[in-house]
């Protein structure tokens, strides 16, 4: 088993970053906060009313699946391409080009969501799940037989046989009646 290393963020603090992150775009799906335009990618198709639904529902889900850990890499990777395409549609498609800087703001979220797996080895990433992870026991190898040896009650102090010398006794505790 390798140590951990001393500076950087352990599994605890990678998932709670992670959870953060989800509840940004579970907060900007129920449209509790501004952001990117998640019904842009489906306007076009479905009408404003079925893409609003859709675009909310659809992002409400990979939210929570990303918070979930659940196979961690393919509900990050659809989270980001998700904010990612949506961001570039209603920023350069549907709207004029002028509004970069949410683009860029947009693409830092998809990057920030990219990487809450790209630095976990693949121990880690099993270990990412917030409702599937198990612990397991593992066999701990023993170098030397193990040989018990058996432990009897300790004898009587009357029964025991006297092993040392007794302490010979001072003045003080020959004559108790000198100080009186």
């Amino acid at each position: 088993m390798k140590p951990a290393p001393a500076s950087g963020v352990d599994q605890v603090g990678v998932n709670i970053l992670r959870i953060v992150t989800g509840t940004y775009f579970m907060a900007l799906a129920l449209d509790l906060i501004k952001g990117f335009d998640p019904t842009a990618l489906f306007r076009p198709v479905m009408g404003a009313t079925g893409a609003e639904a859709t675009g909310a529902i659809l992002l409400l889900a990979l939210s929570i699946w990303f918070m979930l850990g659940a196979a961690l890499r393919i509900a990050a990777l659809s989270l980001a391409l998700f904010v990612l395409f949506s961001s570039f549609v209603s920023n350069f498609v549907a709207g004029p080009v002028e509004n970069l800087s949410a683009f860029w703001y947009d693409l830092t979220l998809a990057c920030g969501v990219l990487l809450s797996y790209l630095t976990l080895d693949p121990r880690e990433l099993r270990r990412a799940s917030v409702l599937g992870h198990n612990a397991r026991m593992r066999r701990i190898d023993v170098h030397r037989a193990v040989r018990p040896r058996r432990v009897t009650p300790e004898a009587k102090a009357s029964d025991k046989p006297e092993s040392r010398r007794p302490r010979p006794a001072t003045e003080d505790e020959i004559n108790i009646f000198a100080n009186i």
